[in-house]
């Protein structure tokens, strides 16, 4: 979709991190964001060298400001930074040409 923001996150954990702490917050954090107008999708993906990335898809510009500035997600940024990631990068796009769908028979 024209205007659409897509977050590209390749945010890498510390060897020492609580999975399971992580993981608990993970779900809360989509359960927060998936609720939020403008929310799209967020999915996963894992490289064969290991690298993962992280796509999260909002509406528009407005519709990440609110996630990016909801209390539990800022807190929970905090805790990120503190406690779980090692190092990373998000990369804020803005789509502005669309092609396709495609279906090929």
């Amino acid at each position: 979709m024209i205007g659409e923001i897509i977050v590209v996150g390749d945010l890498k954990l510390r060897g020492d991190a609580a999975m399971d702490e992580y993981n608990r917050l993970g779900e809360r954090m989509y359960d927060i964001v998936s609720r939020l107008p403008g929310f799209v999708s967020v999915k996963s993906f894992k490289a064969e060298d290991g690298e993962e990335l992280t796509l999260f898809r909002f509406a528009s510009e407005e519709a990440l400001e609110a996630w990016r500035n909801h209390p539990d997600h800022v807190e929970t940024m905090k805790r990120g930074h503190a406690e779980f990631y090692a190092s990373g990068f998000l990369q804020i796009c803005k789509v502005i040409r669309e092609v396709g769908p495609f279906e090929h028979s």
